[in-house]
């Protein structure tokens, strides 16, 4: 906020468009013609009467003004190097300027701090921070914490864990129960003749164990989201949540096998893949140690780059697969088919896998493949400074935000505005 005061010292004559303007008890003095050079701003707003006000008084930073006053002047808008850019794009809205209009020389150093605290934004809000006002009943915070935050306290922290053991126990159990030798329902022997196969009645109880334990830990499943979707700060943003469509997907097939006594392999075979998935949950436990949180937001802020990459491989791959076909078919024996074939060659060359199962044999097709492998290189070697800046950046910026103390909110009364 502002305090204005506008004065009028009855100056006739050559003196009448001439303007003092005192900000923060450091006057400047220009002239009316000076000030109309950026119409709609505050400046020009005050000064375009009839009868302008010969002395202004504004309540504001000092040392920024000399650089608007300057923009007025001269039309071009430098930065100072010693003030923050949050601080200066305040000044500037007041005084009815845009950012925008900083110089070249000076928008990097002026974007800086805006473009930190924009990163800083983005870094640590926890659900708990921002939702909770969402909550209708006290206890809802609390279990939320409980089960969303591991750090919130040492109940939270023995959930995670225990959420830990029962995803990989209920993983290692659907691992097993697809070993032959222990199926639950029965294993096939092969006969002398190799002709066919036939099932063998399992009587092991390591099976029944294998169904004892996914049972407990389905159990668990189903508690832990059921909690979770009753205590979440919104449930339209918790059923949106990938992971949360994971976990629920992850329980139809307990559900199915359960309520119909049979497996239905064939029909639920996609489905028992979403509980391996749930193995994701790790990372998003460990997502509030430092190290996990930098990587993901490195990858979060490398986004762009990292999808520009199947882009730029899939235009090489049919550029290269081409090259390879119309330099390789004609050869005696030549591996090169179609255009498909070439594109495989030139996949597992960008890729640097290299199979070797399909290779040039053409002196032209091999100069293709050694300019395709000199692409690969590059394509590979091309994303990797911008996730390393942004790891360098964001490992800087979590340090800060771990760094800074907590603020307090501190009541303000809004300064009044006066004209004289």
């Amino acid at each position: 906020m502002s305090s204005v005061s506008v004065s009028s010292l009855g100056a006739s004559g050559g003196s009448r468009d001439k303007i003092v303007i005192n900000v923060g008890g450091v006057k400047h003095e220009t002239h009316k013609s000076t000030l109309m050079t950026l119409p709609g701003s505050r400046l020009a707003q005050l000064v375009d009467t009839e009868k302008p006000p010969s002395e202004l008084f504004f309540d504001r930073h000092p040392e920024v003004f000399s650089h608007v006053l300057q923009f007025y002047r001269s039309g071009k808008l430098h930065y100072p190097t010693n003030l923050c850019g949050v601080l200066l794009e305040e000044e500037f809205d007041f005084w009815g300027i845009s950012g925008t209009d900083v110089e070249p020389c000076c928008w990097a150093a002026f974007r800086q701090n805006k473009d930190a605290v924009e990163a800083l934004a983005q870094i640590d809000p926890s659900v708990m921070e921002n939702d909770q006002t969402s909550h209708t009943r006290a206890w809802q915070p609390k279990i939320w914490a409980l089960f969303d935050n591991p750090l919130s306290s040492v109940g939270a922290t023995v959930t995670a864990v225990v959420s830990l053991f029962f995803i990989l126990l209920s993983i290692t159990a659907f691992s097993l129960q697809t070993y032959r030798a222990i199926n639950p329902h029965q294993m096939y022997v092969v006969s002398a003749d190799n002709s066919s196969e036939n099932p063998v009645e399992n009587l092991s109880a390591l099976p029944r164990v294998l169904d004892a334990v996914e049972l407990v830990c389905s159990l668990w499943f189903v508690f832990e989201f059921v909690t979770r979707a009753f205590s979440c700060p919104s449930k339209l943003s918790f059923f949106m949540t990938v992971m949360n469509i994971v976990d629920l997907l992850a329980l139809l097939p307990w559900f199915f096998r359960w309520c119909s006594g049979s497996y239905c392999i064939q029909a639920l075979g996609f489905l028992h893949v979403m509980r391996c998935i749930r193995v994701l949950h790790v990372f998003k436990l460990m997502q509030h140690v430092f190290s996990v949180s930098v990587l993901k937001h490195t990858l979060r802020a490398s986004a762009t780059a990292l999808c520009a990459v199947p882009l730029m491989l899939f235009s090489c791959t049919l550029i290269f697969g081409t090259m390879f076909y119309y330099t390789e078919f004609e050869q005696l024996g030549s591996s090169f088919l179609d255009i498909p074939s070439g594109c495989w060659l030139a996949v597992i060359t960008l890729t640097t896998v290299g199979y070797g199962d399909i290779y040039p044999v053409t002196v032209q097709g091999k100069c293709v493949a050694i300019l395709c492998a000199m692409v690969g290189v590059l394509l590979i070697i091309l994303p990797v400074p911008i996730i390393i800046n942004n790891f360098i950046k964001f490992n800087s910026l979590l340090k800060t935000k771990r760094s800074m103390p907590r603020r307090k909110e501190k009541s303000r009364i809004p300064t009044s505005t006066s004209t004289a």
